[in-house]
């Protein structure tokens, strides 16, 4: 990475992220007597709202010239953190060590094998029933053994939480407005905390609503195993600042899957199991909502990585046979 091709460099990785579209969910909004709309965050280059981090933390990186030609990234991923990074990486033809657990899909591992990203899977639980503190301790692993690596750290790196800010204005921008609510799942919590920090700089009335996984430990201490990515954490984040948060609502994994189910039956569209949890979310607080009021919900990703799992029947059978 020569000083000369950092311009065309920074310009490469930034081409395409953000200004994804705004959908108005048809069946939702009349069922709710709400105005539903959704933030299709799978219309960025690797299909999630991780590219916009991913991509932020490369670009600064790159600028401050903490990372050059012979770097290799390490970084802990349920699944679309890593596969945005491993694209990334493909396109630098840098190395990269992606930390992952049992609960990432095959679907996502087809992915980042095919950028070429090493994957190392962390098999042990920690103490809060998930295995996030394990896969960071194996990071810390990695980069002590891996010479010239790098740690993206998408649970502190602040160009994750600076990423997310253009995610409102571009809402308010495409709905002519801001919107009356906006709901946000949480896991590492540096996209609620982009949205929050937006919000506030515009002064805009909205609530913003957070969506956490039953068993999470962001908001509550009651630890349990959970078994949908990308959605809760075990272990408390440095970007989430509760003040900035209106309400939040605790949703279980088969929650979820139905909020993903019911959009596939009624709207057509196969999303993530975070975005299911916004649609059982909003259901569950659905009597606090005026009638007419306009509501955002955030959909990082697409349901196409989860087919193996939430839309597959006999996964959830085996899955959930004796949780329900």
């Amino acid at each position: 990475m020569s000083v000369l091709s950092l311009k065309n460099i920074t310009s490469t990785l930034e081409k395409g992220i953000g200004n994804t579209p705004l959908r108005k969910l048809e069946s939702l909004s009349t069922a709710l007597d709400m105005f539903v709309y959704a933030k299709l965050e799978m219309g960025n280059p690797s299909g999630s709202v991780k590219d916009r981090s991913a991509t932020n933390i490369l670009v600064d990186a790159i600028r401050k010239r903490e990372i050059n030609a012979g770097t290799t990234l390490v970084e802990s991923s349920s699944g679309n953190m890593g596969i945005s990074l491993a694209r990334l990486c493909k396109l630098l033809s840098l190395r990269s060590y992606i930390v992952v657990d049992p609960h990432i899909n095959d679907h996502a591992k087809k992915l980042l094998r095919s950028y070429g990203a090493n994957l190392v899977e962390v098999t042990e639980k920690d103490e809060n029933e998930g295995y996030l503190r394990n896969r960071l301790k194996k990071v810390q692993d990695l980069l002590q053994e891996v010479p010239n690596s790098y740690w993206t750290n998408q649970y502190g790196n602040p160009n994750v939480r600076i990423a997310h800010e253009s995610i409102f204005r571009e809402i308010i921008g495409q709905l002519g407005k801001a919107p009356d609510y906006m709901l946000v799942a949480t896991s590492t919590c540096g996209t609620i905390r982009g949205i929050a920090d937006a919000l506030e700089k515009s002064k805009s009335h909205t609530k913003l609503i957070a969506v956490d996984a039953e068993g999470s430990m962001l908001f509550e201490s009651n630890p349990k195993a959970r078994y949908i990515p990308g959605m809760g954490a075990s272990q408390s984040s440095v970007f989430l600042q509760k003040h900035q948060v209106d309400q939040y609502v605790l949703i279980s994994d088969h929650q979820a899957i139905q909020g993903c189910h019911l959009l596939r039956d009624e709207e057509g569209m196969l999303i993530g199991g975070s975005s299911g949890a916004l649609v059982a979310a909003l259901h569950k607080i659905k009597n606090i909502i005026p009638t007419q009021a306009t509501v955002a919900l955030l959909f990082p990703d697409s349901g196409e990585r989860y087919l193996d799992t939430i839309y597959n029947e006999e996964w959830i059978q085996q899955t959930f046979e004796n949780i329900r």
